[in-house]
């Protein structure tokens, strides 16, 4: 078939004009899209109802989790600094209690062993000649001893044999002498007087009677020679001779102290050495003992019977962020964790509940747990432990979220299964037996209440409603219903002003408290000083009221803006001052000024709200007459 001229003329148009071909297509692309919207699109569902009932509701909580022995043996390397492991059980093996795990290098600790050996044998060689050498000395400066005190005896016996004894035998000798003397003389001049008498007669010589003479002279002179011996003696020799002894006996009572210092700073001494050489005794063995721990260390047995895991495979716990592979010829630090040996014998599920169902649990609760490996198979648990806290680990991921730790203990027998296998626990809250109930999705919140939409007539109207314990599909209804009602299943979105930002009080409510009227006072009967102290709680109750309602629990950003409460600027005279009027909600000013701080934005808001706070902050105690507490 030909082209006509206008088909032709046409098609010229659109090949020079190639935006006009490309706006054309798309008008006709969108008709397209809109026409087979409409021709697909659903018809328009009719409201759904569920006819209220009573029924058994059981309350649940399901969680997953992972398998974990109830009692497991950590093996921590107690090798002092870094070792290097030189053989390790397989991973996976059962080992029975003493069997060898891991054989660590040791061969610098034995000549370590070897050389403290040596080190403890000259310690107690040197203790050994320590001990020897106090015995000596105690037996030697215990002979110096006696002998220094025998030494002292003797002086003081020789000083007292020369007092009682030798002093006076020597005066009794020179009296004896000097008595003799005299008697001696005394015949001397007898027998001179009859020398002469026979002379003088011619019956003597001259020579006879000049000897006698002589003789007489002779005694004279050894009578006084023996006096004057006798008064030396008393007067110069007893004296010396007594002091010379007494000084002997001091002199030796002196050695014997001198000696028993000295031989006491000797034994001291010796007593020292010895303790030294028992206390480097004692550290070089305490080293010795300690080594061969080390040594008898480097060979880590099994301290019971149980499954091996290596400590960089447990999904539990362990070193976690750069983690060393447990291997043969890996290095292992001193308390670093090896070998984990759980007791499968006996295992439990630990499970991470939200912080919404963790005061509906507690210990003893029945449960049930599935494992993922085997899901055909359920076995009876119970509740073993709930944390107190929530899990460090899981709030420093996500900040949000609040979870507890809970162990669900398995009480029947369980297969073949190894730790870390994935589970889930189903723990029984309670079990409601003839509770009224309705779909979850039934109930919605109206202005702060829960509500159920009942179907009345051809229409369905709210009926507050009190609730009970739930679980993922229903929830119990105490009161507010009756069995047979037909509830909405899809209720209608609330069409008044929703708060979303998690105010605790609306600016409605706060406005209301404002403008009620003050609570009656009790009359005054403190004296006059006292009232600016009075006035100070009224003014913290209504800086209280006022951002009440700033910030929502766990939504610090949310901040409900509220209109402050409005400071008033008349200051009071006499014995009211310092206190406020009550506000009046017919003041115009006053609402001149909440309705200018309603129409700002809530960052505005919140800005004001801020300033406020922090000149009210500022008023002094008390306020004074005059004083204005600023506006927004």
């Amino acid at each position: 078939m030909k082209n006509t001229p206008s088909n032709e003329s046409l098609r010229q148009r659109m090949i020079q004009r190639p935006g006009l071909t490309a706006a054309l297509g798309l008008l006709l692309l969108i008709v397209g899209f809109f026409t087979f919207r409409e021709w697909t699109a659903p018809a328009p569902v009719e409201n759904q109802y569920h006819t209220v009932k009573r029924s058994d509701i059981m309350i649940s909580i399901v969680e997953g989790g992972a398998l974990r022995a109830v009692t497991e043996s950590v093996i921590r390397s107690e090798f002092e600094g870094i070792s290097r492991i030189i053989s390790i059980v397989p991973e996976g093996t059962y080992v029975k209690k003493g069997d060898l795990l891991v054989e660590l290098d040791s061969s610098e600790l034995k000549d370590r062993v070897n050389q403290q050996e040596v080190a403890y044998q000259n310690s107690e060689f040197a203790f050994v000649q320590a001990k020897e050498n106090l015995s000596i000395q105690t037996n030697l400066i215990g002979s110096q001893i006696k002998e220094a005190e025998l030494r002292v005896e003797f002086a003081k016996s020789d000083l007292d044999k020369y007092i009682e004894g030798d002093a006076p035998q020597q005066i009794n000798t020179a009296t004896n002498t000097i008595i003799i003397r005299k008697e001696q003389l005394q015949r001397a001049q007898d027998k001179l007087d009859w020398t002469q008498q026979l002379f003088k007669k011619g019956y003597a010589s001259k020579s006879e009677l000049e000897a006698d003479g002589l003789s007489l002279m002779q005694s004279k002179i050894s009578l006084d020679q023996s006096e004057e011996d006798l008064r030396l003696f008393i007067k110069y020799d007893r004296p010396k001779s007594q002091r010379k002894l007494e000084s002997a006996w001091e002199q030796a009572k002196m050695e014997l102290d001198r000696l028993r210092q000295r031989t006491s700073n000797q034994i001291a001494q010796a007593e020292a050495d010895l303790r030294t050489r028992q206390r480097a005794l004692e550290l070089t063995l305490e080293k010795l003992n300690e080594l061969k721990l080390q040594l008898a260390a480097s060979r880590i047995t099994a301290p019971q019977d149980g499954l091996v895991v290596y400590a960089s495979s447990s999904p539990f716990g362990g070193d976690r962020g750069g983690q060393v592979l447990i291997e043969e010829g890996a290095q292992i630090r001193q308390r670093q964790e090896i070998i984990k040996l759980p007791d499968v014998s006996q295992m439990l599920v630990e499970i991470r509940v939200h912080e919404s169902h963790v005061l509906q649990i507690r210990s003893g609760l029945d449960a049930y747990v599935t494992v993922d490996s085997i899901p055909d198979r359920r076995f009876k648990a119970k509740v073993k432990k709930v944390a107190v806290l929530p899990n460090s680990q899981d709030r420093w991921m996500n900040p949000n979220l609040k979870v507890y730790s809970t162990e669900v203990l398995i009480e029947d027998e369980l297969p073949d299964l190894k730790p870390g296998v994935s589970a889930r626990a189903e723990i029984i809250v309670t079990n409601l037996v003839n509770a009224l109930t309705v779909p979850l999705q039934a109930v919605t919140t109206v202005k702060g209440k829960q509500v159920c939409y009942v179907q009345n007539g051809t229409a369905a109207a709210p009926v507050p409603v009190v609730v009970g314990n739930f679980n993922d599909q229903f929830i119990e209804i105490k009161s507010g219903l009756k069995e047979g009602d037909l509830v909405m299943l899809s209720p209608p979105a609330a069409t008044d002003d929703t708060d979303l930002s998690g105010s605790i009080i609306s600016a409605a409510e706060l406005e209301q408290q404002r403008n009620a009227p003050p609570p009656a006072s009790a009359p005054k009967a403190a004296p006059r000083e006292n009232q600016s102290t009075q006035a100070e709680p009224r003014v913290d109750s209504e800086a209280a009221s006022g951002p009440m309602a700033a910030v929502a629990p766990g939504n610090p950003a949310s901040a409900a803006p509220v209109a402050p409460p409005q400071a008033d600027t008349t200051a009071a005279s006499g014995s009211e001052a310092g206190q406020r009027r009550p506000r009046s909600g017919s003041d115009p000013e006053a609402q001149k000024r909440r309705e200018e701080f309603m129409r700002l934005s809530p960052e505005e808001r919140e800005a004001r709200m801020k300033e406020f706070r922090g000149r009210r902050g500022a008023q002094p105690v008390g306020g004074t007459a005059g004083a204005a507490n600023g506006n927004p």
